[in-house]
């Protein structure tokens, strides 16, 4: 179903954002097996400080919440919901949060980076020294929310009483549905329940338009959007014209061209090949879609994985680190994340994070129950240097030596991360179907079955990753000693 993407664009400078990320969410009636799931590609720094996924106990001692990138402060309720998220290790788990389930099965991801119209943010402008931003949303959200719909309503109040710190868009989902809210402005704020059968595309745009202002339970939004937008000349009603929320709060400039249309164009196309759109018309994309074929988990896994590959614009097979096509798949990713809730399961194997850790082309997702313990390993590490404890090093040193020889390493990476995600596939059915049958008559034994997959799995990874890291070395020595050989003959 893969569809090359078309050079049609005059080539234009590019600017590089320090986050920028890729936001994939797929309602139940549009995923095959009636699930509804949220994912993202984390994208800052391949040096990034240790991100620990861990999670956070319940509690009843509430507390204050401190950002550690602004003054931004919230105080926590007493009795704080326990949640697993992927937390900076030098804050002790308690910021950055950036995905993940609290204990009642309500998942987030945060952020989506997104820019909002200048105009606009003259006269309401963010609020980046105390507003709340991407460094707090998870770790104040999560312990708070018993749905989806709460998560949105929080967060918006939030923006309107303190402020956003920058443009952002957060996804929500719970058993009933998934919710995404964009930012306008430094107080503004819109939201939409995605339809059951559609999928949604972002890449570090406003994407929504449409917003019916009466229908509470599918929009939700700042109470003066639209007056607001009146006020500062961006709409008149009078003129009979739609309210059209990315035309009036977001922007549009020479940098979408290249850094983030073309992301959303490929993973249109990818998902639904009737699409007619093209690079040069790109503000008639749709907004929402439904897919030619339900999507899968791994279907996800391909679209967070895109790089252009079989196109001219691939910067990796055609070696080509200035391909002005920002592709979905870059190195400088530190995690992406897949959070898929089946509502027909109990929560504990219903609600699944797949995680996978740095660059997506050139790693495996692993798979958390909600229900288990992470093991420890996920919360070893901290700093930007190379370890030989971490899972994050464990794999993206294979990702790092892959680069260094992408068309003849790349295949090996991925051919062994496939076999690794089967074989993970194979032993999810088996527990599952063992789960369901124990939990009813053994609950402990239940427990501990999860708990041992989880252990298993992430043997099974960092085996996996130990093997290609001594088969890439053996063949990187092999290139080296036969480039510079000297044997006189």
């Amino acid at each position: 179903m893969k569809i090359k993407l078309i050079s049609i664009l005059t080539a234009a400078c590019m600017t590089s954002s320090t986050f920028a990320c890729t936001t994939i969410l797929v309602g139940s009636e549009a995923s095959s097996d009636g699930s509804f799931i949220i994912a993202r590609n984390a994208d800052h720094s391949s040096l990034v400080n240790q991100h620990w996924f861990y999670h956070q106990p319940q509690t009843n001692e509430g507390g204050e919440f401190k950002s550690s990138s602004n003054g931004f402060t919230y105080a926590l309720p007493k009795n704080s919901l326990g949640y697993s998220s992927f937390s900076k290790a030098k804050t002790n788990d308690k910021s950055f949060g950036s995905a993940g389930f609290n204990e009642l099965g309500i998942g987030m991801s945060a952020t989506e980076t997104i820019y909002n119209n200048p105009k606009l943010l003259k006269v309401d402008p963010y609020n980046e020294a105390t507003g709340i931003n991407e460094d707090s949303i998870v770790n104040v959200i999560l312990p708070s929310i018993h749905s989806a719909k709460e998560g949105v309503e929080l967060l918006g109040k939030i923006i309107e009483d303190k402020g956003a710190a920058e443009g952002f868009g957060v996804a929500f989902v719970d058993r009933d549905g998934i919710w995404y809210l964009e930012t306008g402005s430094g107080h503004q704020w819109v939201a939409t329940k995605i339809e059951n059968d559609k999928y949604f595309v972002s890449a570090n745009q406003g994407r929504l338009q449409k917003i019916d202002f009466n229908d509470k339970d599918n929009y939700l939004s700042s109470p003066d959007l639209a007056k607001f937008a009146q006020k500062n000349g961006l709409y008149n009603p009078d003129k009979g014209r739609e309210f059209n929320f990315h035309k009036i709060y977001s922007v549009d400039n020479i940098n979408d061209i290249t850094y983030n249309y073309p992301r959303v164009y490929e993973l249109q196309h990818l998902y639904n090949d009737q699409i007619k759109t093209t690079l040069d018309k790109p503000l008639q994309f749709p907004v929402f879609k439904s897919p030619s074929e339900k999507l899968s988990v791994n279907d996800v896994k391909e679209g967070l994985r895109d790089h252009y590959q079989g196109s001219s614009h691939d910067p990796y097979a055609n070696s080509n680190p200035k391909e002005l096509y920002r592709p979905v798949s870059v190195f400088r990713a530190y995690q992406s994340h897949i959070l898929q809730v089946r509502p027909n399961l109990p929560k504990s194997i219903g609600e699944v994070a797949y995680i996978g850790w740095g660059m997506t082309d050139l790693t495996p997702y692993i798979a958390f129950y909600q229900g288990a313990e992470i093991p420890a390993i996920y919360k070893t590490g901290i700093g930007t240097k190379s370890d030989n404890i971490s899972a994050y090093w464990q794999l993206r040193k294979v990702q790092t030596l892959a680069m260094t020889n992408y068309n003849e390493f790349a295949p090996i990476v991925k051919d062994a991360y496939k076999n690794f995600e089967e074989k993970q596939a194979n032993l999810m059915k088996d527990t599952e179907k063992q789960y369901l049958e124990l939990v009813k008559t053994d609950p402990k034994k239940a427990q501990i079955l999860l708990n041992n997959f989880e252990q298993k799995v992430t043997q099974q990874a960092m085996a996996t990753a130990r093997d290609l890291e001594n088969t890439l070395f053996t063949k990187l020595t092999y290139n080296i000693d036969k480039t510079y050989h000297f044997s006189g003959a």
